[in-house]
């Protein structure tokens, strides 16, 4: 479904090349979480993915559309439209455009809304401009898990909300993704939960894959095995936030 092959990629400005000759697959059903201190080329990465940046150098092969959420709440929605609108056109990206379709959608909108259990349904008919950043970002997530693409990218999609609402839409997008089957990568900072999600896990270091664990081998994870691991390569560095992203 997707294939990288020798990806490098280098910025203006920038000393050394964010990524560094990556080799990397992902299957149908791939559930990967990607972790790495920052800079190290997670969002690089994932960019490269989506196109939104060309490699200097390496093969890309996708198959299917790519959904993606970014940390950036300003992008992925557009708020002087309502949030009815913003999630029926994000499953509109196959079909052809019809002027009546955001009545004919509301119900099938206001099902999906209130299936995340935080009281959204309340805002259907708002500009989404109105709604605080971690709104945005819960509502910019329903739509990439809902516009049909088979590719799904998160990078760091609950960075935007309090821990109790992270936890919410962490449990959402997990059991959307199983039940829709979804072929997807993660970037987290949270160790417990690139431990407790997933069935492969990837470490980047300097703009290289160097941690690649799937299968049972995931699933055995604990967090001083993980910790160890990360603190073979960079320290506390996955510790100090933020992310130097590209």
């Amino acid at each position: 479904m997707l294939q990288l092959n020798n990806i490098t990629k280098s910025f203006s400005g920038v000393f050394e090349p964010v990524l560094k000759g990556i080799d990397f697959s992902l299957e149908p059903k791939d559930f990967c979480m990607v972790i790495g201190a920052n800079g190290s080329g997670k969002s690089t990465l994932l960019k490269i993915i989506s196109g939104e940046h060309k490699p200097d150098s390496g093969k890309i092969k996708r198959r299917g559309l790519i959904s993606q959420v970014v940390q950036d709440v300003n992008r992925g929605t557009i708020p002087a439209m309502t949030l009815l609108e913003n999630v029926a056109l994000s499953q509109m990206r196959n079909k052809k455009p019809k002027f009546s379709f955001y009545s004919r959608y509301k119900k099938e909108v206001m099902k999906k809304i209130e299936a995340l259990n935080i009281g959204l349904e309340k805002y259907i008919d708002q500009p989404l401009g109105a709604l605080s950043g971690g709104q945005r970002q819960t509502i910019a997530t329903l739509m990439a898990i809902n516009s049909g693409g088979q590719i799904l990218l998160l990078d760091e999609h609950t960075s935007a909300l309090d821990p109790k609402m992270q936890v919410t839409l962490m449990e959402y997008t997990v059991k959307s993704v199983l039940e829709q089957q979804l072929t997807t990568m993660m970037i987290t900072h949270n160790m417990e939960d690139a431990i407790r999600y997933g069935n492969r896990l990837i470490m980047l270091h300097k703009g290289r894959i160097v941690v690649d664990i799937r299968g049972e081998e995931k699933a055995k994870l604990n967090a001083k095995t993980l910790l160890s691991l990360f603190h073979k390569y960079e320290d506390q560095s996955l510790l100090s936030g933020g992310e130097n992203v590209h």
